[in-house]
């Protein structure tokens, strides 16, 4: 059976603990007051950066290593959650006419 690094982990890991300098990671916001629980966006979520908590959604507060996809936005089915920052690589990209941070089409 294959091991994964927890959170803490990652952290000691020398390239997990630069990521402000060579890209920073994407964020989304979670409006808990809406959120009804159903957990969609935890199963969506392919970096694992929501958590359910108290029956409500959350950002992981440890290492919440979100990166941009916005499948937790499309899947909402209150509109709880907003994408308001992409992931920036600082280092061997460029972004085009990237613009503000959009909603994705929904399912």
């Amino acid at each position: 059976m294959p091991e994964y690094l927890t959170r803490k982990d990652k952290r000691k890991i020398e390239s997990y603990s630069r990521l402000g300098e060579d890209m920073i990671l994407g964020e989304v916001v979670i409006d808990r007051d809406r959120c009804n629980g159903c957990g969609l966006c935890v199963g969506a979520c392919a970096a694992s950066a929501i958590e359910m908590v108290d029956k409500k959604a959350r950002m992981v507060e440890d290492f919440p290593a979100c990166i941009s996809c916005g499948d937790c936005v499309a899947i909402c089915p209150e509109d709880a959650i907003k994408m308001t920052t992409f992931i920036e690589f600082k280092r061997y990209f460029r972004y085009i006419d990237r613009g503000k941070p959009e909603p994705p089409r929904k399912f």
